[in-house]
């Protein structure tokens, strides 16, 4: 119950749905990528080097992002890393153009690790300054929930 009556809060709810609107997009965007690498490769192997550059942003620059979020205000890092479709747009582009190649992807999932690595500890410290201390709790539940929603919105359509 504490998680919801986070919701009571227009702030709260209006970050929780972005966020869970966002969280969406990312699921897409993975689900995208990983079959744009095996309609371009036909590899796993492939694959697994692209979701490795992706990753490996987290594992580099987590740290120093958790220390930018401390510094300056987490709502400008916020939009930054949220407001701008980073790849998105020029990688579409390159899609539909049929210019796209394996190098761009490779690329451009490295620039979208590097913006994840960086929202992550901003997002989570930014949770905390505005449901507070004392509701943080319900905030976690309610991110995991939304983190766990977003993640499973193709699963009617796979019929698992």
């Amino acid at each position: 119950m504490l998680a919801l009556a986070l919701l009571q809060d227009a702030r709260y709810r209006t970050y929780w749905i972005a966020l869970f609107v966002s969280q969406m997009g990312t699921w897409m965007q993975a689900a995208a990528q990983g079959w744009l690498v095996l309609l371009l490769t036909g590899s796993a192997e492939r694959l697994g080097l692209v979701v490795a550059l992706q990753f490996l942003p987290s594992l580099l620059f987590s740290l120093p992002a958790g220390v930018l979020a401390d510094r300056y205000p987490k709502r400008n890092l916020l939009l930054l890393t949220q407001g701008d479709d980073g790849p998105g747009p020029p990688h579409g582009l390159l899609i539909l153009t049929g210019w796209v190649r394996y190098g761009h992807v490779l690329l451009f999932a490295f620039f979208y690790g590097a913006l994840n690595a960086m929202d992550q500890p901003v997002r989570q410290s930014f949770t905390v300054e505005l449901a507070g201390r004392e509701r943080y709790p319900g905030a976690i539940a309610l991110n995991s929930f939304g983190f766990n929603l977003s993640r499973s919105w193709d699963r009617p359509w796979r019929g698992s």
